[in-house]
């Protein structure tokens, strides 16, 4: 890939939303103008040559850079849709501590007020926490699920090599999208359960190779799946 060309880009995208509109067409734009001055210097052309011939070749994209940018309804709908978001995933949060909170908090507050019964303290702690994480994991599930449509590819960001990207076509595929933006707070949640249930803390760490190993067999799936999908296309 030609750096000239990929900082001309980046350029023309710094004022443009990043969504996945946005990264599509930047990606587009990035992989014709790199074909074409491939294509000019094995015609014999200079490299600057090449470079100023595809820049020309490329006209004018305004329009192009148009088409990505929301108009002021769907801006609106974007803000809203956003501050949605945020005050949904800030109240999960807080369930999420608060849960950790009553699982370590009610286990001490029996040793402090000299309850008999210290484990009946502790497993009602660990039943707050598991219902406060499975209300704020529906919480965070449902605001991620429920975006319009029309807006989605204003939401949505562009590719990540870290990311697993799922086909949010289809409900499986949001509902694991989803799942997998909470998945590190779900295993962290799982570690301390297993942690204060057992008290096996020089072992559980091994809870946290798992899910990475879980995390792994999960993309390479999914990208298995896309290839064998695009496969069936041609």
């Amino acid at each position: 890939m030609n750096s000239k060309i990929k900082n001309y880009v980046d350029v023309l995208f710094n004022d443009i939303p990043n969504s996945r509109k946005a990264a599509e067409l930047k990606e587009e734009i990035l992989s014709n103008l790199n074909e074409h001055y491939d294509a000019l210097i094995k015609e014999g052309k200079s490299e600057n040559q090449a470079y100023t011939e595809a820049l020309a070749a490329l006209g004018d994209v305004d329009e192009l850079l148009k088409s990505v940018m929301p108009d002021k309804d769907s801006t609106n709908r974007i803000n809203e849709y956003k501050q949605k978001r945020a005050r949904f995933t800030s109240i999960a949060i807080m369930l999420f501590i608060l849960g950790v909170v009553c699982l370590i908090g009610m286990g001490g507050i029996s040793g402090v007020l000299g309850f008999e019964r210290v484990e009946i303290m502790a497993i009602s702690g660990l039943l707050i926490m598991l219902i406060l994480s499975a209300i704020a994991t529906g919480l965070i599930i449902y605001v991620n699920m429920s975006v319009p449509q029309d807006i989605e590819p204003y939401i949505s960001r562009g590719k990540n090599k870290h990311r697993i990207d799922f086909d949010t076509s289809t409900t499986t595929g949001k509902f694991l999208s989803s799942f997998m933006k909470i998945y590190w707070i779900l295993v962290v949640v799982i570690y301390f359960v297993v942690s204060f249930g057992t008290e096996a803390w020089h072992i559980t760490w091994i809870i946290f190779l798992i899910a990475t190993a879980v995390e792994q067999a999960i993309k390479m799936f999914v990208e298995a799946s896309g290839k064998k999908n695009d496969i069936s296309k041609e």
